[in-house]
């Protein structure tokens, strides 16, 4: 009986919850009522003082209120927090607090009260995605990576401990986390992505790519998106749509074709602009972190127009300022041709956002981090000197039409673009859309390249000469998937069907590199009729030169001596034999200057019939004058009246 009552008494004195008036309160908010539900809250505080859910509440309604209710709602929250504090939600709504209120006060708020939370629940809600919002630094980083370390043997909070601490520049801790992740299973793309991160950005460039590899191989199991949130910082928009698009299946491919086409030397094992662009990203977030990523600037659109109202006296300023002769950089940008059609002038609109978030803050790097990303380390810089508006910094880049400038001015406390003159504008939108390695190729690279039927049916003999003429030959399809790659001394020859290729040679001098890519077509040639092959010209004297011989011959500049023998060869495919067994044929050699004929040699020829035969001829010195030509061989069946051409090679004769 004694106990009975005891526990009665104690059920009496336990506090009861009143769930129906947080049920009206929350729908009053909803609405719109704040004034009613603010009423209701208070009373319930003002009978118990600690009541954590009316607390939130009352919190939410002040975030709401007009204009001066953000920091009186912070005030609630913190009250909330304090009274229970096993429930994130108090700090959750302070990290809304933090997001509504903005600038260096919004982040103080938003930081904390993500740590708080994290503290509880380490995947409340849709924290990680608040978080990636507002600027750490790297106590900010190692503050956050001990918070989750109360989770230790969690994959998840592992993986973002350890991707803290790379990003902090704590190599070694981190690279234990990974290892234990992996030790324990964990098998995805996103451990082995961050583990190359971590490699690579302390200088294990054999391991970095090791593990590199090893993350495009599971590219379909990043679920995480981490691999193309590493690469995504050089992307042109065409392969950030792409890849917006792509089915996980396909990721890998993409990947690797994406880094194919930006590799700066064939003759190396590994791919060194993917050692570059980490190096460059560890330098980007450690230099030119975007500082205030919330502020109204990178929010809003309007807020931006607000900006470049005052942008004119600021742009003439600059361009006083530095007044340095500036040139445009090779290329156009998608952008250009939007700004042609619109018709906008020159402010910092002329570079407008793809998003209603600005490329800033989508990346957390400032101008300067976006740029230095995509072209690495200026060739010269400049800060503004006298009386100018804002601060700001000129960078200069060698390009081949000569020095390209980019300005960046301080806006609302970061380094941005802003374009001070069409060429400048120009400058921007490209740096903006490219990107380009470091790695000097000061070496002039000139190559040809000829096609002939190969030993296989569909298969053709494709050969590549560069000068100078050691080095290495790469082909890629259309879609930047590597097909073969050769190395030693030019001609190249690659064994590979018909369609368009994209190829590249680096050829090296000393310690010099020179650098080409270009596309090439070869040409079907197995077809059941009259074709030609490529045409090849050298300087030979003997009239039984094979094949391999002329094409080692054969300068990368086309460039040969009026003073010696011109040696042409070709291969004719299909001719129609004669009663006797005879192929009867009649060969042209046109010579063209600015597309008019100057000089052509006719005669005819027999030979044995077969699917080849062989078509060679040497000129005596001195027989075509000096000048620039284009050749064309056009062949002419005189057994079945038909007719093949071969393609256009062009020469210089000196």
């Amino acid at each position: 009986m004694i106990g009975g009552a005891l526990l009665l008494a104690l059920a009496a004195a336990a506090p009861v919850q009143d769930t129906s008036l947080y049920a009206r309160a929350e729908s009053l908010l909803v609405e719109g009522e704040l004034g009613e539900a603010r009423r209701q809250l208070e009373r319930a505080v003002r009978r118990k003082r600690d009541d954590a859910r009316a607390l939130t509440l009352l919190g939410r309604v002040h975030l709401e209120w007009p204009v001066i209710g953000r920091w009186k709602a912070w005030d609630y929250l913190e009250r909330a927090a304090k009274a229970d504090t096993t429930d994130p939600e108090a700090r959750y709504w302070q990290a809304q607090v933090g997001l509504r209120l903005a600038m260096e006060d919004g982040q103080w708020m938003i930081r904390r009260a993500l740590l708080d939370v994290w503290r509880t629940d380490a995947e409340y809600r849709d924290t990680w995605e608040i978080a990636e919002q507002i600027y750490w630094n790297d106590d900010h980083r190692r503050s956050a990576a001990q918070v989750l370390a109360h989770y230790a043997g969690n994959p998840h909070s592992d993986l973002r401990r350890a991707s803290f601490l790379v990003q902090a520049n704590e190599y070694p801790a981190a690279a234990a986390i990974l290892d234990s992740l992996i030790a324990a299973g964990r098998d995805d793309a996103a451990v082995w992505a961050l583990r190359a991160q971590c490699a690579l950005e302390r200088g294990d460039t054999t391991g970095g790519l090791a593990d590199y590899e090893r993350a495009l191989d599971r590219a379909e199991s990043d679920t995480l998106n981490l691999l193309w949130r590493q690469a995504r910082g050089i992307a042109s928009p065409e392969e950030d749509s792409v890849y917006a698009t792509l089915p996980p299946g396909e990721r890998a491919a993409f990947l690797r074709s994406f880094w194919s086409r930006r590799e700066p030397d064939l003759n190396t094992v590994g791919n060194e602009r993917i050692v570059e662009h980490f190096t460059r990203l560890a330098h980007v977030r450690d230099y030119y972190p975007l500082l205030h990523p919330q502020a109204t600037f990178h929010r809003s659109e309007l807020n931006r127009a607000l900006y470049s109202d005052m942008s004119g006296s600021i742009i003439r300023s600059l361009g006083y300022a530095f007044g340095i002769t500036v040139f445009p950089m090779p290329g156009r940008s998608r952008l250009e041709d939007d700004l042609a059609r619109t018709g906008l002038g020159v402010d910092i609109r002329d570079l407008p956002e793809p998003d209603s978030v600005t490329r800033y803050r989508n990346h957390g790097f400032d101008g300067r981090g976006l740029v230095y990303l995509r072209y690495g380390e200026p060739d010269r810089r400049l800060r503004t000197v006298g009386p100018v508006p804002v601060d700001a910094e000129q960078w200069y880049y060698e390009t081949p039409g000569g020095i390209a400038a980019i300005t960046f001015a301080s806006v609302v406390g970061d380094m941005l673009l802003y374009p001070t003159s069409r060429t400048e504008l120009h400058n921007s939108a490209i740096v903006l859309e490219t990107d380009d390695t470091s790695i000097p190729a000061p070496l002039d690279v000139y190559a040809w390249v000829a096609a002939f039927r190969g030993a296989i049916d569909g298969y053709h003999l494709v050969y590549v000469g560069a000068t100078p003429d050691s080095g290495a030959a790469a082909l890629w399809d259309s879609q930047w998937t590597e097909l073969a790659r050769v190395t030693g001394s030019a001609p190249f020859v690659f064994h590979v069907g018909a369609q368009r290729y994209n190829i590249g040679v680096d050829v090296k001098e000393g310690d010099q590199l020179g650098r080409l890519r270009a596309q090439a077509d070869v040409p079907n040639l197995w077809f059941d009729r009259l074709t030609v092959s490529s045409l090849l010209v050298a300087s030979l004297s003997d009239t039984a030169y094979s094949r391999e011989e002329i094409a080692r011959a054969m300068p990368g500049t086309r460039r040969l001596s009026v003073g010696g023998p011109l040696a042409f060869y070709s291969e004719i495919y299909e001719l129609t034999p004669d009663s006797s067994g005879l192929a009867r044929y009649e060969i042209e050699y046109a010579f063209e200057q600015n597309d008019e004929q100057v000089l052509a040699i006719r005669y005819q020829r027999q030979a044995p019939a077969a699917s080849i035969v062989i078509e060679r001829v040497v000129l005596a010195p001195g027989r075509i004058p000096h000048g620039d030509y284009r050749i064309r061989m056009r062949v002419r069946d005189l057994v079945r009246p038909r007719e093949a051409r071969s393609t256009h090679i062009d020469i210089e004769l000196r």
